[in-house]
């Protein structure tokens, strides 16, 4: 049985000593992320590329570019609009360079400040307080049973670096029962 890859660049990698041209692979991979996630995020949804035309009042042939462009192609307005055709939100975060560690620790701090403003508005209606009260239930539960999930990975090590552009679709957690409490 032959060796097991990761990825397409770590075969390029085993198959040429030439770092230029595995600097390069690897760059023109990670200038398609963008486009290559518009891609999937589309498919998700069900959506054709004439659909999210006709959204964007576009040709079918435009989405097609676009979702094939590097990144220096691809201008923030054509992102919002792709978002908005999608029906979601996009929002873009400047900061340092993080570890996971400091990634982690961030994340939490935002889910921190939501969970306040939540506790806020529960304070001011007692419907609301109820329903409040039954989402911190099922959030710990689903935290919890994330968490766990990953601590079982521990034997795996971290070693690929970060990229400095990260592109992240609309998670679905692959449980629905998960986000239910059951």
């Amino acid at each position: 049985m032959g060796k097991r890859y990761k990825s397409v660049s770590e075969v390029v990698k085993n198959l040429t000593d030439d770092k230029q041209f595995q600097k390069e692979f690897d760059r023109q991979i990670s200038d398609k992320t963008l486009s290559k996630t518009l891609f999937a995020m589309r498919c998700s949804k069900g959506m054709t590329q004439a659909e999210i035309a006709s959204k964007l009042n576009c040709t079918q042939s435009r989405v097609s570019k676009l979702e094939n462009s590097g990144i220096d192609a691809i201008k923030v307005s054509e992102l919002v609009a792709y978002a908005q055709a999608l029906g979601l939100n996009m929002s873009i975060s400047f900061h340092e360079e993080m570890t996971s560690v400091d990634s982690v620790k961030f994340h939490a701090f935002e889910i921190k400040k939501h969970l306040d403003h939540l506790a806020d508005l529960a304070y001011r209606d007692d419907e609301i307080f109820e329903g409040v009260k039954d989402f911190y239930n099922e959030y710990l539960i689903n935290i919890l049973r994330l968490f766990k999930q990953s601590a079982s990975k521990l034997t795996q090590k971290e070693t690929k670096k970060r990229a400095v552009l990260e592109v992240c679709a609309p998670t679905e957690i692959p449980d629905d029962n998960i986000l239910l409490g059951k």
